[in-house]
């Protein structure tokens, strides 16, 4: 009798546990907000694993389609953009619009935009319009020059340009006349760079061969440079001149014998004949980066050689370039590149970053979702939030004009390694001649 009455109470406290236990599931379904997990698996301690691995540590990829219009161009999914901005992925992608409320106005005081500027987002509500008189109903307004007038308190004022600062010297008529800017600059909510890099999402990372290495193995020549700028600010000219001494590089345009049109089939060439690509800018500012970096640099299969680190590597994938500054001197550049020419396995390490990554350059032609995370696709999504938010740029004059190095002055003091370098070759030269005479 005793064993028996054991049995039924085993039982009862069995039934019991799978009842607590089904409570406590249907509980956390309805009040847990935790993502990633199944309901059993929210349920579970933490003590208790599920299957072969811990699900706590698993989460849902959230993940954004992006589909080109450009029939060249595939359809992707992404979740995150790399930005030295703290407005992630998530939140450029999402927009409150009411699609039933008037929309919002963008008023284009003298820049030439239109309505297909806002392709990426023909869904969130917004209209462009050139008509002055609707300035005082205007939700933002963007300018190329600053004219003497005031706006409301819950208007923003967009200063646009892709210019460097060097080459386009803005004119405000007061202190915090303008919001924030649309053009290179990262740390604007508005942001519209040339081109831009985006963690891809599983479904859309690479598992074929990053790189064509029939093409790789038939490369034979150096570096190419498109250039049509012959001096510059930052004094490339004088780099590459340089650099030429120690490693062949072929330049193409205005300031070379060699032509290649933009756009045309001899661009393939990068792609069949030249291991390194020439990105280097006309001048150094803050985040301003050429758009040769995104079109030839990164959509063609060479490796691009970028004149400052610091102005490339938080807005390009890891491992993805050689940066001339992190070397003393040309001639110490050009033996790493032909290091990595006669190591066709240390070259191709530089196009690994194909497999979780993708490069998008925005020619600015096809106003597609591939816009959807900047520009004015951002205008309207901020012009939708409620309440707005605020910025501001106090010191106009500050953020713009003073946002660039003294002209050369990166390449003036590499090029100052390169005499040390030189005299201290010499001396030593000297040095050692004297000792053989004098060993005579």
């Amino acid at each position: 009798m005793g064993k028996y009455s054991i049995f039924i109470a085993r039982w009862i406290w069995l039934l019991a546990c799978c009842v607590s236990f089904y409570c406590l599931v249907q509980y956390v379904s309805r009040h847990d907000n935790s993502e990633g997990l199944t309901r059993v698996e929210r349920a579970l301690p933490p003590w208790l694993p599920y299957g072969s691995n811990d699900v706590r540590n698993k989460t849902v990829e959230e993940d954004y389609e992006f589909n080109p219009s450009q029939h060249n161009r595939s359809a992707f999914f992404a979740t995150e953009v790399l930005t030295s901005c703290p407005i992630n992925l998530k939140k450029r992608m999402k927009c409150n619009a009411d699609a039933k409320a008037p929309p919002k106005l963008i008023l284009s005081w003298n820049v030439g935009a239109t309505q297909e500027n806002l392709g990426g987002c023909p869904d969130w509500n917004c209209e462009l319009t050139h008509d002055m008189k609707k300035l005082k109903e205007a939700d933002a307004v963007l300018f190329y020059e600053g004219v003497d007038i005031n706006r409301t308190s819950n208007q923003y004022f967009i200063y646009f340009s892709q210019e460097s600062p060097k080459n386009s010297r803005a004119n405000i008529p007061y202190d915090s006349f303008y919001n924030m800017s649309l053009g290179f600059r990262h740390d604007s909510p508005t942001s519209s760079p040339y081109g831009y890099t985006v963690k891809l999402s599983a479904r859309s990372r690479l598992s074929k061969e990053v790189v064509d290495m029939t093409r790789v193995n038939k490369k034979s020549k150096g570096a190419a440079w498109f250039v049509s700028h012959c001096y510059t600010n930052s004094k490339r000219e004088k780099y590459v001149e340089q650099l030429q001494k120690h490693f062949p590089v072929d330049i193409y345009g205005g300031c070379s014998q060699l032509k290649c049109a933009r756009g045309g089939k001899c661009e393939n060439a990068l792609d069949d004949e030249y291991h390194f690509y020439i990105a280097f800018e006309n001048s150094i500012c803050k985040d301003y980066v050429t758009e040769k970096l995104w079109n030839q640099g990164y959509r063609r299969d060479v490796v691009p050689i970028v004149l400052k680190r610091s102005l490339v590597e938080k807005i390009v994938p890891p491992h993805s370039f050689i940066a001339a500054d992190d070397f003393n001197t040309t001639k110490d550049l050009a033996n790493y590149l032909r290091y990595l020419m006669q190591n066709k396995s240390a070259y191709t390490e530089y196009f690994n970053w194909r497999r979780d990554y993708k490069v998008v350059f925005l020619d600015g032609n096809a106003h597609d979702s591939l816009e959807r995370p900047w520009g004015f696709c951002q205008i309207c999504r901020l012009i939708w939030e409620n309440p707005r938010p605020h910025y501001s740029i106090p010191n106009f004059k500050k953020y713009w004009d003073w946002s660039c190095e003294k002209d050369g002055e990166l390449v003036d003091r590499i090029l100052e390694n390169e005499i040390g370098s030189s005299g201290k070759h010499l001396v030593l030269s000297a040095g050692k001649s004297t000792a053989q005479s004098s060993s005579k």
